[in-house]
């Protein structure tokens, strides 16, 4: 096959990845706006449900539960900072490089710690069932799995960077 055909279609591709990522950033950004809006301007409605229980007004919530809720919120914005940065590097043409492969890590690695306090939020601070319902979250889930493909990609990136300096 001809350099020029490969060439050709790998920069087709390319210029695909980099469309695609501008698209989901746009997506992504008016998806914030909107959820950013309605809980700026929602009300908050009673009885408040927070895992399986169910309270009357904020002041009944108990203040772990409210720094476990606070926490995960944290956590969400900063994955949602992540997965930003991560398509913003897609968008540039950067597809495999280390700070790619530093995004996924901190996503998988925000993933978990979301599981872990999502199932404190679910069974409280009840230890003999807490870490069956951390192993089973599929926030846990998820994140190891990221993080199992970031290692790969992590891998595959120092194998094409030999391979580049092979001669």
């Amino acid at each position: 096959m001809n350099a020029n055909k490969i060439a050709s279609k790998a920069n087709r591709r390319l210029e695909h990845i980099k469309k695609m990522s501008r698209w989901l950033k746009v997506v992504f950004l008016l998806y914030f706006a909107v959820v950013g809006l309605a809980l700026i301007f929602g009300r908050v409605q009673t009885p408040i449900r927070l895992g399986d229980q169910s309270y009357g007004s904020l002041a009944e919530v108990p203040a772990w539960l409210t720094v476990c809720t606070a926490l995960q919120s944290a956590l969400f914005l900063l994955a949602a900072i992540a997965f930003y940065r991560l398509l913003g590097l897609y968008e540039k043409g950067v597809i495999f490089s280390a700070e790619n492969v530093a995004q996924i890590r901190r996503l998988g690695k925000l993933a978990i710690f979301s599981g872990v306090v999502s199932g404190l939020i679910k069974v409280g601070l009840t230890f003999p069932t807490l870490p069956l319902e951390i192993l089973f979250s599929p926030w846990f889930i998820v994140g190891c799995l990221t993080l199992i493909i970031a290692r790969i990609m992590d891998e595959g990136r120092k194998m094409q960077e030999e391979q580049e300096l092979t001669v």
